[in-house]
């Protein structure tokens, strides 16, 4: 991973540290909440933590799985990325739509050039996560639309019944969820010397997640349509599950079920299957979906997006920026006992209205704990890989 990506990734993770603790003071009064705070918190583990690996890493991962020269440094892809994100979270603190409208037209650029590098990689020995790639960028395209769309009333010129529900869907079941299944094709074999799965169980996967996301986009773009939403959300989970089942083999054939790695990337499925699963309760009316919808997408980030960081994002910086051939996945018992009661918190503040307040607190207290252990691995992976560079 080039280092500009490596320092912007350890840059954003402390700031997660710090925000995880702000929204634990605010929600036990301790201090005040600001404008869109939990926007702003949410986005510095997508943007800011997970897209930074994400974008620094596939060019060069793609490269050198197609047996292909490594790839420059492409600094046009990292400011617009980073200048769109630094202007996001300005507007979003401000709630000031000039801001927001520039921050989302960089990041659409950056996404979209990063579309293009990879598109020039296909055929020939490009690896199968390739698609996952490809696929998951355009559903991220169709999320900065949507979601800059939120600020800026362009649901209605784009007929878009519930556009919160589309922005997160599309970043969530779309994004994130095909570009962590490439990153499982990719590295479960690194990692446990064994491939994931055949390569007819890796397309199902495939096809699973990208017409289960157009589905779960489409369902609510449409106000809710149920059959668009309920097909989507079959294909998803039985493609999501059979993804889990396959890494779970893997991982425990290899031993790394011993480990704490290991467990953070199979706990973290289960944040993303739960409110997968909730969904029909709230379709057929079981349960109210405001306080679900406006609280769950928390645990989602923080149970699936960064638990999945924890375990994977130090494995990554050791093995392309350390250049470690036997790479360790990240994280502590502590790490995932942490993010795993603290998503256990947040979902039960949904239910409990009363002590919502307080669950809410203690579930980011345990978050903020957390990520200590990835800001911990990170500063040590970056004080050795750039003794190494001054050494050499």
């Amino acid at each position: 991973m080039p280092i500009p990506y490596l320092l912007t990734t350890l840059l954003f993770t402390f700031i997660a540290l710090f925000m995880a603790a702000d929204a634990s003071f605010v929600s036990l009064n301790l201090i005040g909440a600001f404008p869109a705070l939990r926007w702003v918190r949410v986005h510095f583990i997508t943007l800011g933590l997970i897209s930074q690996v994400v974008f620094g890493l596939l060019p060069l991962l793609i490269a050198s799985l197609s047996k292909k020269p490594r790839p420059a440094m492409r600094w046009d892809i990292w400011l617009t990325l980073n200048g769109g994100f630094v202007s996001l979270i300005a507007g979003f603190a401000s709630v000031n739509h000039p801001l927001i409208f520039t921050g989302g037209t960089l990041v659409f650029v950056a996404a979209t050039l990063l579309l293009f590098q990879l598109w020039n990689v296909r055929g020939g020995d490009a690896p199968a996560s390739l698609k996952f790639y490809i696929t998951g960028i355009f559903y991220l395209l169709v999320g900065i639309i949507v979601g800059t769309g939120l600020w800026l009333n362009w649901s209605e010129a784009l007929y878009i019944q519930v556009p919160l529900e589309v922005h997160i869907h599309a970043n969530s079941w779309g994004f994130m969820s095909l570009v962590f299944a490439g990153l499982l094709v990719d590295f479960i074999p690194m990692v446990t010397g064994r491939p994931l799965g055949s390569a007819k169980e890796v397309s199902f996967i495939f096809w699973g997640m990208a017409l289960g996301a157009l589905g779960l986009v489409i369902g609510p773009w449409l106000g809710g349509s149920l059959p668009p939403t309920v097909s989507g959300l079959i294909l998803h989970i039985s493609a999501t599950v059979w993804l889990v089942v396959l890494m779970a083999r893997a991982l425990k054939a290899s031993g790394h079920l011993d480990g704490a790695g290991g467990w953070h990337l199979l706990a973290s499925y289960a944040w993303i299957l739960l409110p997968v699963l909730i969904a029909p309760l709230i379709l057929l009316g079981y349960t109210a979906g405001p306080p679900i919808e406006s609280t769950a997408p928390q645990a989602l980030i923080y149970g699936w997006v960064l638990q999945f960081g924890i375990a994977l994002v130090p494995y990554i910086a050791r093995k392309y920026f350390l250049k470690q051939e036997k790479s360790q996945l990240g994280g502590s018992w502590l790490s995932i006992a942490a993010v795993s009661v603290g998503s256990v918190f947040i979902w039960t503040s949904i239910f409990l209205v009363p002590a919502r307040g307080v669950l809410y607190g203690i579930g980011f207290v345990l978050y903020a704990l957390s990520i200590l252990q990835p800001i911990k691995e990170l500063l040590q992976i970056t004080q050795d890989g750039l003794q190494k560079h001054e050494l050499a």
